[in-house]
């Protein structure tokens, strides 16, 4: 009987203390309904809907402890926002006016008084610090009093450094204090060498202590409006915007994040997501690279078996079609029936163009793609034009070639799907194009027939830069 009274009164306990209770009081403000959210990621996401019990007085109630981060309230209908920390501290109490949103008071979270306080210090000094710089701007740019009003920013921006360092010193587990190191900007050393060697040294640097300020592994940063800000700055500007950098980048990231389940779980199925939907030539390979070392390896745990079978589906249907990689060879029929094997046509670059009579896409692009051969088929290019249709719906591939005037291009079908082109090319919509250099190397891919001009102008600028070198 002891023992289970002491189970059940640590259940009453568990459920007494797991929960939050945030009084909030916003005085003058007229609407009946207050909306809270929260932050994750790139996005502000709808936590609750209060309803006032009195006038400007609501409620932020539950049976449940919220998840660490930087919560807001949204007043109606201005759509002004007010921020405030969840940490340890789950019940306080919030209260400002309408007229000052900046200024808030916070009754019973230690934290959410630093952040207040911290704000509010900022507050004091930002006048000083824009009348000191419509001052300069008012100035010649030579006039000898732009030096002394500099110092004068430099000891304002002292001072906030002095603050920051202080709060991180004295509260260096605190949201505040998260806040503050990951604004903190990385310090790079001198370097030595020619302009080059030292610009690239510095980039180097720069890289490799991005968050240095940043615990990746602290699973409460999350819910933070820093964190995606870093990451996005460091995928899009730190790393060279090609398949395999950005790869590299992702897997140094999560790597650090993989102690904390909920940021490597979010960031994971992020990157998978972004990179599964981009529009960008030869992402694709990002999305390969993603399912064949996370997800096939079981390291997404958190993913259904049926979508796990998906993902792995599309990847291996992708992965002989990459960007770099060398397309199958296929042989497919002209009209009269002859073989047209696709290594021995003679060609600098070949353009392999898939496509069908009834597609109303390809309907659309077929005339720019009978303009471009027209003028690139003395410059070393090809076109070699699969019909995908089957069967005795062949016949209308000939028919279609003879109205839309793709006599020049290289015309073929397969009728029993021999040759597999639509598995072997990854081929599930029409107008699909590929272009090959010599040696069957893809060198781009789904490209619109009106692009094609703008983008083999590119090759022959690429080629032309390699062989200079």
């Amino acid at each position: 009987m002891k023992a289970l009274f002491t189970v059940i009164l640590f259940a009453f306990s568990v459920s007494i203390f797991a929960q939050h209770k945030i009084d909030i009081e916003i005085e003058d403000y007229q609407n009946d309904t207050l909306i809270a959210g929260y932050y994750i990621g790139a996005s502000q996401l709808v936590h609750d809907t209060l309803f006032a019990e009195k006038p400007g007085k609501f409620k932020m109630h539950g049976d449940s402890t919220l998840d660490h981060g930087f919560y807001l309230l949204l007043t109606l209908p201005e759509n002004n926002l007010i921020q405030f920390i969840i940490d340890e501290d789950q019940e306080f109490e919030l209260s400002t006016k309408m007229s000052d949103l900046g200024n808030i008071n916070f009754n019973g979270s230690d934290d959410n008084e630093q952040f207040a306080e911290y704000i509010s210090f900022l507050g004091k000094i930002r006048p000083d610090a824009e009348a000191i710089n419509k001052e300069i701007d008012a100035l010649e740019e030579n006039d000898p009093k732009i030096e002394n009003l500099k110092k004068k920013l430099d000891k304002l921006d002292a001072s906030v450094e002095s603050k920051q360092q202080k709060i991180i010193s004295d509260y260096p587990s605190s949201y505040t204090a998260k806040l503050l190191k990951s604004n903190i900007s990385v310090e790079i050393p001198e370097f030595t060498g020619t302009e080059d060697e030292i610009k690239t040294q510095k980039y180097r640097f720069y890289k490799a202590h991005y968050f240095d300020n940043i615990d990746l592994s602290d699973s409460t940063i999350l819910r933070t409006p820093f964190l995606n800000q870093r990451i996005d700055y460091y995928i899009s500007k730190l790393t060279p915007n090609h398949p395999d950098s950005i790869s590299q980048s992702i897997d140094y990231l999560l790597s650090e994040m993989e102690p904390a389940k909920p940021i490597y779980q979010y960031y994971l199925s992020n990157f998978l997501n972004k990179y599964a939907k981009s529009k960008i030539v030869g992402m694709d390979a990002i999305y390969v690279h993603l399912v064949d070392k996370y997800y096939s390896q079981g390291k997404a745990d958190w993913v259904a078996e049926e979508t796990l079978e998906k993902l792995i589906g599309n990847a291996n249907d992708l992965r002989p079609v990459l960007v770099g990689k060398t397309g199958a060879d296929i042989t497919v029929y002209a009209e009269d029936g002859s073989e047209i094997t696709l290594s021995e046509l003679e060609y600098e670059y070949l353009v392999l163009l898939f496509w069908a009579p009834d597609c109303g896409h390809c309907k659309k692009s077929m005339p720019y793609v009978v303009e471009f051969y027209e003028e690139y088929k003395d410059k070393g290019v090809k076109l070699l034009a699969i019909c995908t249709k089957h069967t005795d719906k062949t016949e209308s591939c000939w028919k279609y070639v003879k109205e839309k005037e793709m006599d020049g291009f290289i015309n073929a079908a397969d009728k029993f799907h021999k040759s597999r082109f639509k598995t072997k090319y990854n081929v599930k919509s029409t107008p699909k194009i590929y272009i090959l250099d010599q040696d069957r190397k893809i060198i781009l891919k789904d490209i619109g027939g009106k692009q094609l001009p703008e983008v083999m102008e590119e090759i022959f600028k690429r080629a032309e830069q390699k062989k200079d070198k």
